[in-house]
């Protein structure tokens, strides 16, 4: 029914002894990385990008790619939480108006989400708060979202060969399927058209977990996500929630009264699902890969 409304490598490997050692060096820190060498048939390597924020990239830039849209605070998170506990499905729009004209075509059984400025929109059934989409509201609806970057970043992906939707919530399970990906790109939602750390480190998370197994070439902009990665996040996974208040628009949220809302994006793996867009509506994945 909602169709009917709607290189190099990043570092020099030194591969003796069947071992790769990556001399990472930034800003007065070093970083030295140990990987077991992986036995390859013919090259099979991929090619990691990364976009900073919305808006700086035409839709033509997606075709035959692999998207994997990130907006941890919050319309990722939002949206893989609604999915976990029982929603049927949604649709992302970019304007509000929209949201209404679409909820009122569609009748029964469908719920408005989102924000303007972290706050709920008026008239909306819902915030963009992922513990505001619990079983008992969201359980067999389907929902159409609406947020300031991260439905507007799948607005613009949605001619990618592959539409997928990240956070920290289900970073591993998505990392772990990009790695039978040939060309992936890591598009950070942002904030207003400018980058965010939060997306960042996610991406850059996404992308040491998926060339621990195999080997990648990354754009500059993908070698900046893993290097924000490495300097404020790894070894510090813990400290998630903590490191997340760097970012300037984790503080805003706490001040408007979105405190908790952090903490529970933080939760990393949280809900281990594959999230995609598929023929316009937002599904996942169960753990085995199946369809639902």
């Amino acid at each position: 029914m909602w169709d009917k409304c709607r290189g190099q490598s990043f570092t020099k490997r030194c591969t003796a002894g069947g071992e790769q050692k990556a001399l990472l060096k930034q800003q007065g820190y070093i970083v030295w990385k140990q990987q077991e060498k992986i036995e390859r048939k013919g090259n099979d390597s991929m090619k990691i990008d990364l976009i900073f924020a919305s808006g700086t990239r035409k839709n033509g830039d997606y075709h035959r790619k692999t998207v994997v849209v990130i907006d941890v605070l919050r319309a990722s998170s939002t949206i893989i939480t609604a999915l976990a506990n029982g929603c049927q499905d949604l649709l992302a729009v970019a304007e509000p108006g929209v949201a209404a004209v679409i909820k009122r075509q569609l009748g029964g059984g469908c719920l408005t989400g989102g924000e303007r400025n972290g706050l709920k929109i008026p008239g909306f059934d819902l915030g963009n708060s992922p513990l505001e989409y619990t079983a008992e509201r969201v359980h067999g609806q389907r929902i159409i979202i609406c947020t300031s970057n991260g439905t507007k970043a799948l607005s613009e992906a949605k001619n990618a060969d592959e539409l997928l939707i990240a956070a920290f919530l289900n970073a591993e399970r998505t990392s772990r399927y990009l790695r039978e990906k040939e060309e992936v790109v890591l598009f950070c939602a942002g904030r207003d058209g400018e980058p965010g750390l939060d997306d960042l480190l996610c991406a850059g998370l996404l992308i040491e977990q998926i060339t621990a197994e195999k080997e990648a070439e990354l754009t500059d902009a993908a070698r900046i996500g893993l290097l924000t990665y490495r300097q404020l996040l790894a070894g510090r996974r813990d400290d998630l929630a903590k490191i997340l208040y760097e970012a300037e628009h984790t503080r805003y949220l706490a001040t408007i009264g979105f405190a908790e809302d952090v903490d529970y994006c933080a939760r990393l793996d949280l809900l281990p699902y594959l999230v995609r867009v598929k023929d316009g509506r937002i599904i996942k994945e169960d753990k085995e890969g199946k369809g639902e």
